[in-house]
């Protein structure tokens, strides 16, 4: 499996009444759009009092998470962004009614398919009894809205699927919405509508089989993908909303042997990017309007944390401020995935040698930035590849100096929030750095921040150091 996350072979099980055992895959689907949903809100309140009041249910979400508790993570999620706009305490129908999440049975549905079964339970537990009245309503349009009022959970229902027509996909969005008094949420998810959905995912992944190099984006991402579509089709939960209907058609046309990436097509894309006999590198990329090859533009990689992907720096992190940072100066954006790679960093250089085949970037105003594992990436990645990056940055994270040569006229910044559990090991990185005689490290910490909102804050200094690299 590929761009989805890890499935961990546990289950996650919220306690108390009413807690239901949650799958691992759905339960970081749902905990990731809470966390889009958490940090879309931290950026409309930009009060102090607001954010104070935040963050003590966010310190606790980074522990929550890698103990599996995604039930509690989610709860500490919706408490902060509760707490962004009150000090009030969440009333019981505001809790039940933003306890509930639903799961459809897949999110790739085959274009036949006239309804899609999809359970609706609790993602943690709430004291109290279900609300008197409470009302469930999922639908694909106006037309068939189907409503529950369920005493208890979880509940299965069959929604409506609209016809496909002549259409080969369409990248559809279920609506699901909560009411508990006057406690309402409302709420999307992804599901994709394929025409002869499984025959055209033997076929891509039949082509993936028949090449005898991997050498080109086209051939790396159908191989990526061939994967991808086939775990979604059995069911697979995917760790975002994936537009599948989409991929499939982009797939197909560069199976036909046509070039789907370059500078030409703007846009954020998913993709695999060759980096060895046979090996490639799954990425998301950002890439601006106007690119002109007589004009090559500074790039900027982006190493995500542990249990993250390569989504993380598009629609976490600030609600994905890196690349409207990108976006802003006219700079390509690549963000590799690691995984759980603790023991080694993503070949960020091939990656780079790559992406300059087929887009106009300037090698000599390259920018590496990484958070938490990531922020250890980046201290090996400069390390292997020095001479290759301009600046660098490293946020939320430590990492082992051992190549001090390669750091020595190196723009490098550090960041930290004085809440973060990895505050000692950005300050031994600061010094280790310092004494191993670089000259141009800036070490930044932020007051009253911890891990998870550590990128969204440091981002603007981070791309001051950039742009003064860059000139």
């Amino acid at each position: 499996m590929r761009t989805l996350l890890p499935v961990l072979v546990v289950c996650a099980l919220a306690p108390g009444a009413g807690a239901q055992p949650v799958d691992a895959a759905a339960a970081r689907y749902e905990l990731g759009a809470r966390l889009k949903r958490f940090e879309a809100e931290w950026e409309k309140h930009e009060g102090a009092a607001g954010r104070a009041r935040a963050l003590p249910y966010v310190e606790k979400i980074t522990q929550q998470f890698f103990s599996f508790q995604f039930g509690e993570a989610a709860r500490g999620l919706d408490r902060a962004a509760f707490a962004l706009a009150t000090d009030d305490e969440p009333g019981t129908a505001r809790q039940w009614a933003w306890s509930l999440h639903a799961v459809p049975e897949t999110r790739a549905l085959d274009g036949s398919a006239k309804e899609l079964t999809v359970t609706v339970k609790p993602f943690y537990a709430v004291k109290g009894d279900i609300p008197k009245g409470l009302e469930v309503q999922l639908w694909f349009t106006q037309k068939d809205v189907v409503t529950l009022n369920p005493q208890k959970f979880p509940a299965t229902v069959k929604v409506p699927v609209p016809p496909l027509g002549d259409a080969k996909g369409l990248d559809r969005k279920l609506q699901f919405l909560v009411e508990a008094g006057r406690e309402v949420r409302h709420t999307t998810i992804g599901v994709s509508q394929i025409a002869d959905r499984d025959a055209r995912i033997a076929a891509l992944k039949k082509g993936a089989k028949a090449f005898d190099t991997i050498d080109t984006f086209e051939k790396a991402t159908i191989r990526e993908r061939a994967e991808l579509l086939a775990d979604l089709a059995g069911g697979t939960v995917p760790e975002t909303d994936l537009p599948a209907a989409d991929l499939l058609a982009n797939a197909e046309r560069m199976l036909d042997g046509k070039l789907f990436y370059g500078p030409e097509r703007h846009g954020q894309f998913w993709l695999s990017v060759p980096t060895g006999k046979n090996k490639a590198t799954a990425a998301r990329a950002f890439v601006p309007k106007g690119l002109d090859a007589k004009k090559p533009v500074p790039v900027v990689v982006a190493l995500h944390g542990a249990g993250g992907s390569e989504n993380l720096f598009f629609e976490g992190y600030g609600n994905g401020q890196i690349v409207r940072e990108c976006e802003k100066r006219g700079w390509v954006l690549v963000a590799t995935r690691s995984g759980l790679a603790f023991g080694g960093a993503p070949p960020a250089a091939a990656v780079l040698d790559e992406l300059a085949k087929r887009y106009p970037i300037d090698l000599k105003r390259a920018f590496v930035v990484g958070h938490s594992m990531g922020a250890m990436q980046t201290v090996q990645v400069v390390q292997q590849s020095a001479g290759r990056f301009a600046a660098a940055a490293a946020l939320g994270g430590g990492g082992t100096v051992r190549e001090s040569k390669a750091f020595a006229e190196l723009p490098f910044f550090v960041g930290v929030g004085t809440k973060d559990f990895a505050l000692s090991q950005a300050r031994a990185l600061n010094k280790s750095l310092t004494a191993g005689g670089a000259k141009n490290v800036t070490f930044k910490e932020y007051a009253g921040i911890e891990h998870m909102v550590i990128v969204r804050e440091a981002l603007p200094d981070v791309f001051a150091v950039f742009d003064r690299a860059a000139r």
